[in-house]
């Protein structure tokens, strides 16, 4: 009898052959077999019934759109089946792959963005850290002081960087209250050319042109800037935490994403599971299989907490983040998640 994973991430094959090929001394006559194929594939072939996986690879909105329409294997029956399966995952983590009364995927990771800051550049300046209830008018305020503080006539350095990319252009509007599309992705009228998504692009502009505290720039996903201190303040994944904390240590510094008014505080998570697929032929063997894979300590759920929070709240303690300031205060963050992004 055979399995088939479909695994997007190619890093992570081997950590996921790993505990297949155990899978496989624990079920004399069972194969697992572990393909790379890229998350649009995986995606396409659920949807063309072409997929020959039993066990998929999933990251964020295509785990409830691939669920709602019928790709996936509800899991909900079959943790009732062992109900204390929930309690092994973070609450705020799990919830997120909750999909009304179904659930889609095991979770393995999650992650999000927000604010990373070299305290150095706040001691010179003479300006407390960030505060957990912050602003983006507070944002800029701070950006100006570091600018002058910091920046010297003719210095290609800036206080902030924030991506003009769209994920993170989205991510300002969905703290000013609204996105790019409607909730059902299928309108842009009154949501991209709506005054909170005017406001929130204007300000980031306004960083750039007007107080020229901030480059024009679309990087993301980079910190080579902020390691050669050519920058005060970024907003970008906090997966890049395990990168910079060893080069900034006691320097580094990290706060809660800003929002444009004080109150009820938002954040945009991303998250990655395994789900089995609805066409699957071998059920009952995917879900041991899946157990194994999510529900354990092992090479893959340890692999990930590299960059991102361990899913399994053992495997979180286990590898010292729960003895991590810092990776406590991303945690927390996750409390705020509010919608899952589009995969792409």
């Amino acid at each position: 009898m055979e399995l088939v994973v479909h695994l997007d991430e190619p890093w992570q094959k081997e950590a996921v052959e790993a505990i297949a090929r155990r899978f496989e001394e624990m079920n004399p006559g069972v194969t697992v077999t572990v393909a790379i194929v890229p998350n649009a594939e995986i995606r396409a072939n659920l949807y063309t019934g072409e997929s020959s996986a039993d066990l998929v690879q999933l990251f964020n909105r295509d785990i409830f759109d691939c669920m709602r329409d019928g790709r996936l294997l509800d899991l909900r029956p079959l943790i009732e089946c062992n109900p204390q399966l929930i309690s092994l995952f973070h609450p705020s983590i799990f919830r997120l792959i909750e999909h009304g009364e179904q659930i889609a995927v095991l979770p393995i990771s999650a992650a999000m963005k927000g604010i990373f800051y070299n305290k150095s550049w706040f001691d010179k300046a003479g300006i407390p850290y960030p505060a957990e209830d912050w602003t983006w008018g507070d944002f800029e305020e701070i950006a100006i002081r570091l600018q002058e503080s910091n920046v010297s006539e003719g210095e290609n350095r800036y206080a902030a960087r924030i991506s003009f990319q769209r994920e993170y252009m989205g991510l300002l509007l969905l703290t000013a209250g609204t996105d790019w599309l409607s909730p059902d992705g299928s309108r842009a009228s009154g949501y991209t050319n709506s005054p909170q998504a005017v406001q929130a692009v204007q300000w980031a502009v306004d960083l750039v042109r007007k107080h020229q505290v901030a480059r024009e720039t679309q990087e993301y996903f980079a910190n080579g800037d902020f390691l050669r201190n050519d920058v005060g303040i970024i907003l970008d994944y906090y997966n890049m935490l395990h990168e910079l904390q060893p080069h900034l240590q006691d320097d580094l510094g990290i706060a809660a994403l800003p929002q444009f008014h004080k109150g009820q505080a938002v954040n945009e998570p991303w998250v990655c599971g395994f789900s089995i697929t609805a066409t699957t032929a071998n059920a009952e063997l995917a879900w041991s299989f899946l157990q194994e894979l999510t529900c354990t300590s092992n090479e893959l759920t340890r692999l990930v907490t590299e960059g991102s929070i361990a899913a399994l709240r053992s495997v979180y303690s286990e590898v010292g983040h729960d003895r991590d300031p810092m990776r406590n205060a991303i945690l927390s963050e996750l409390s705020k998640a509010v919608q899952l992004p589009l995969a792409v």
